[in-house]
């Protein structure tokens, strides 16, 4: 046994075995939850519709197919609700000058609708599906892109038609009048297609 000669120097070795004593014992963790709460509400079905390229083109007396190029378009599903969707094009009876063509000789038009790509911090791994082929547009709405149930969600980006390529094909027939051509595509969302 050690012997202390001062008082002082026997407080501070009691005083350190007494440190010493709780720096060897465990500590005992201690744990406080908070939850973090919310709503999540939903929001829309939105469509951003493409431009469409003009064109520019001399008749010769015979039916041609002018092509038109489709701008980048997008379709975001942000409803919550994992329904589905599906994208509609119409277009308005083509005019020349104003003037709808007699029946059986209008111009036409074929939209060949194009795949869909995930935007950047979509994590839907499955988007809306394209019908296959040109798809033939009138004023009846014409299904061009299919989200079944459980697909689509978030947003889908279509990429403008890249240089040398158009998906939009106008049928001008033979005996079409020169002037201006108009013909207005409405782009749709609505309930998908079985």
């Amino acid at each position: 046994m050690t012997k202390f000669s001062s008082p002082r120097l026997l407080r501070a070795a009691v005083g350190l075995a007494a440190v010493g004593a709780f720096a060897l014992a465990p500590v005992a963790a201690h744990a406080d939850n908070t939850d973090a709460d919310g709503t999540l509400l939903p929001g829309g079905l939105a469509l951003a519709a493409p431009s469409i390229s003009t064109f520019s083109q001399a008749l010769t007396g015979l039916t041609q197919v002018v092509p038109a190029q489709v701008g980048a378009w997008s379709v975001t599903d942000a409803t919550g609700s994992n329904d589905g969707y599906s994208v509609t094009v119409a277009a308005s009876s083509p005019t020349v000058n104003g003037v709808v063509a007699d029946a059986g000789t209008d111009p036409s038009l074929q939209l060949t609708p194009t795949t869909a790509t995930r935007a950047p911090d979509n994590p839907a791994q499955t988007g809306p599906v394209a019908a296959d082929g040109p798809q033939t547009l009138t004023p009846t709405p014409t299904t061009i892109d299919n989200a079944a149930a459980g697909t689509g969600q978030g947003e889908w980006d279509f990429a403008a038609d890249p240089m040398g390529t158009a998906n939009l094909a106008i049928v001008i027939p033979g005996d079409a009048s020169a002037g201006a051509y108009s013909s207005t595509l409405t782009f749709t969302t609505s309930t998908p297609v079985s």
